[in-house]
């Protein structure tokens, strides 16, 4: 089962006590209890899988590598912990970025997630709080995934392996953080880092996720579109998912870092498209090759402050659409008019010459900023992930279904119909394959 992946190995002090393990067990090398190190190979590794389990979102992986490259040396090292190793008593929260790729790019949003780190540490201190000890990717992806890594590269602070999404997501209300009602507040943006030293913040009691994200795009939209979030704030109690805290399990997706970082050392260190989907096919979370062929067109409009998209892929026999906002959320074969995969089962890239993991957003992007920019005629294949079953909560659901309609409606010229349910991968592949 996935719960039991996490690091196969590490790339830091060969010397250490190595566990031994069956052949699939993928468990970790050990530093002591709980304490687990990371150098910025296992980082890259775990930046190129996250890309790749991250349904075409998560930030693109040029701006990704971009970031790890100026923000973390080779020399640093990096801690996580296991799930089941959270001390209950110490703090807790979720840090991530938000904003224009292109900004990013330019330069801008490099500093936005340590302020909001700084601010959120300074808020639990001067409420009697113990400061943060442990943060967590607010999902699977490039950037959101590195973010908390950057932070512990500078702070020495843990990054719990797993995520409240187990991919990326469109809007913040759709995780299991929120589908379970843990608290939010307080909601703490900033701003990047000036030139004399100070930056930006805002410390907000929201309603709830959706009043959350509206408020960080306001902010975002005010300092050079981009912004820090810190958010979620809570105990390791809230989160331990040792024996006497199995409970917690429901609330997130445990071991996805681990997942992670196993894809992208298969990636990075074979380079090879059928390796690689022979090697995921050796995990419990099923997967499937949903379409083989050459991106021929991307398009793009916005909707309610997100790129909305269309890629086009084919192979000469047929052709497929992927719709995303930001992330992609359903597959539509064109030639025989039927779904392919739909969210919140995940619908993954990767290009045939070399296993290269990428977004939506590296898709025809502008090659002197983004060194991972995938042009258009890029041979590709379409991997469906399907979804744990914790994300097929009817709320969450139905979350991606609206998602998915509001997407469709922005290409009203297609006359792809809006799917009238959710109907899970596996069901979706005997039809299409039969």
């Amino acid at each position: 089962m996935l719960n039991d992946i996490s690091l196969r190995k590490s790339s830091f002090n060969e010397s250490q006590q190595i566990k031994k393990v069956g052949e699939n067990d993928y468990k970790v090398k050990d530093f002591g209890l709980g304490n687990y190190q990371l150098t910025k190979t296992d980082i890259s590794y775990i930046v190129y899988g996250a890309c790749f389990l991250a349904s075409g979102g998560g930030g693109p992986i040029g701006m990704a590598l971009l970031f790890m490259d100026k923000m973390i040396n080779d020399a640093d090292v990096m801690y996580y912990v296991n799930p089941d190793n959270l001390e209950t008593n110490k703090n807790i929260s979720l840090v991530a970025g938000l904003g224009s790729p292109d900004k990013i790019f330019e330069g801008f949003g490099q500093t936005v997630s340590l302020n909001a780190f700084r601010e959120m540490n300074d808020y639990l201190t001067q409420s009697g709080q113990k400061p943060l000890s442990y943060l967590m990717p607010v999902e699977m992806g490039a950037m959101n995934t590195l973010i908390p890594f950057i932070i512990s590269a500078r702070k020495g602070i843990s990054v719990i392996n797993g995520d409240p999404c187990g991919r990326a997501v469109p809007e913040m209300s759709m995780n299991l953080f929120n589908i379970n009602q843990l608290p939010l507040n307080p909601v703490i943006l900033t701003s990047d880092t000036d030139e004399s030293g100070h930056y930006q913040k805002v410390i907000v009691q929201v309603k709830d996720a959706e009043d959350a994200e509206n408020q960080a795009r306001r902010f975002a939209k005010s300092h050079n579109s981009t912004a820090g979030i810190a958010c979620y704030p809570m105990k390791g109690s809230d989160l331990n998912c040792s024996m006497l805290s199995d409970k917690n399990g429901a609330k997130f997706i445990q071991w996805t870092v681990g997942f992670a970082w196993n894809l992208g050392q298969n990636m990075i260190e074979s380079k090879n498209y059928n390796e690689f989907l022979k090697f995921l096919d050796s995990f419990s979370l099923p997967s499937y090759k949903l379409f083989e062929g050459v991106i021929t067109n991307k398009e793009e409009s916005k909707i309610s402050g997100f790129d909305a998209g269309k890629i086009t892929v084919s192979n000469g026999d047929e052709t497929l659409f992927i719709y995303y906002k930001n992330e992609s959320l359903l597959a539509w074969n064109v030639t025989r008019k039927c779904y392919v995969a739909m969210g919140p089962d995940s619908i993954n890239f990767l290009a045939r010459k070399d296993a290269q993991p990428f977004s939506n957003s590296d898709i025809n992007s502008d090659p002197e900023k983004n060194a991972k920019n995938i042009s258009l005629g890029t041979e590709i294949g379409i991997i469906g992930l399907c979804a744990y079953e914790k994300l097929k909560n009817t709320v969450l659901v139905n979350l991606f279904l609206s998602n998915i309609q509001e997407t469709l409606a922005a290409f009203p010229e297609d006359n792809v119909p809006v799917p009238a349910r959710y109907t899970p991968l596996p069901d979706l592949m005997s039809h299409y394959n039969g």
